[in-house]
């Protein structure tokens, strides 16, 4: 018996992947590089994703949005996986789904908790939908293929990195440049400095009224490293930060002959924050730079170095710049 040719087509074709359907995924959450990590003080922060689909699914097709901490695709989420939301037929085409880290934990082997699990582990955010069995008769099969972009990862982060240490401080002129060592290396690493205000030292008048917490968000805050010493009282937190790679981080709108105690902090991506560092101590001081020192010395050039008339000779340049050197050295 001759077979119809309908029937020679749905013996000859397998089962092609789904093709046209796609789930695309978008978040306000901060992302780098489509993975959102998460700090062990936003364990139980909510994480909201919208999904949009585009596309048909096979006849009785289900998309399934879950999270999980292995593959997308392939079969239907199992146990250790947080499903989201289940999607039956090509009605719905939108929605927003939410969930937290800590619900993403607690379905793990051993039911982690925030407190309790404490290396960084990621997980994928997924979208799946069964593969067609049948062309033309759209019907679907047993396995499942990864519909969702982009690729999310969702990382938890609970480690605060390792304490830095600070190996020099530069005094400047109502600055202090502050070198931090033993910063890891993470590009969305954030310094912190606290400065801290020896009080005892007392405020020169010419630099009265000059303190300012420039640049920073963190005026007003008392400081928490350790015991001060009877006489001593420490003025309010000063915060200076910088991302990592770009050199000192130099505190700004200090108070000249006035002693500060210094510390170093480190934030990773996450938010984690380290342990401080141990303190130092600098003092920023008063310094006349090279043109007030030659000018000082009656000199008259305005102009560049190619200047002609009116400079000074070469043994005046060298007296002025004896003359810097020399305030710099009384300061000091």
């Amino acid at each position: 018996m001759r077979l119809p040719l309908v029937a020679l087509l749905l013996f000859a074709l397998p089962a092609v992947a789904q093709t046209g359907t796609a789930v695309n995924f978008t978040t306000t959450s901060t992302s780098n590089n489509n993975t959102v990590v998460t700090s062990r003080d936003e364990c139980t922060t909510t994480l909201r994703f919208s999904w949009s689909r585009t596309g048909t699914l096979c006849n009785g097709g289900t998309v399934y949005l879950y999270v999980t901490s292995g593959s997308c695709g392939g079969l239907a989420p199992v146990a250790t996986d947080l499903t989201l939301d289940t999607v039956t037929g090509n009605t719905t085409t939108s929605g927003v789904v939410s969930f937290s880290m800590s619900q993403v934990l607690a379905r793990q082997t051993g039911a982690p908790t925030c407190a309790t699990q404490e290396k960084e582990v990621s997980f994928k955010l997924c979208a799946i939908t069964p593969t067609i069995s049948d062309s033309v008769l759209q019907t679907c099969s047993a396995t499942y293929s990864s519909i969702g972009a982009p690729a999310f990862t969702l990382t938890y982060d609970p480690e605060a990195p390792s304490a830095p240490s600070i190996g020099k401080v530069i005094a400047r002129d109502s600055a202090l440049s502050v070198q931090v060592d033993n910063v890891e290396e993470d590009s969305n690493v954030i310094i912190e400095l606290n400065a801290i205000l020896k009080a005892d030292a007392g405020i020169p008048e010419e630099d009265a009224g000059t303190d300012a917490d420039a640049g920073t968000d963190d005026a007003g805050t008392v400081a928490d490293a350790g015991t001060t010493p009877v006489g001593e009282s420490e003025g309010p937190t000063l915060r200076f930060n910088k991302a990592a790679g770009e050199g000192n981080v130099v505190a700004t709108g200090l108070i000249n002959g006035v002693t500060y105690r210094i510390r170093a902090k480190l934030e990773d991506e996450a938010g984690n924050v380290s342990e401080a560092s141990a303190v130092v101590e600098g003092t920023p001081v008063k310094s006349n730079g090279l043109f007030d020192a030659y000018k000082d010395a009656n000199g008259q050039e305005q102009g560049g170095c190619a200047s002609t008339g009116g400079g000074l000779a070469g043994g005046a340049v060298l007296a002025a710049l004896g003359i810097w050197l020399s305030s710099r050295r009384k300061v000091s």
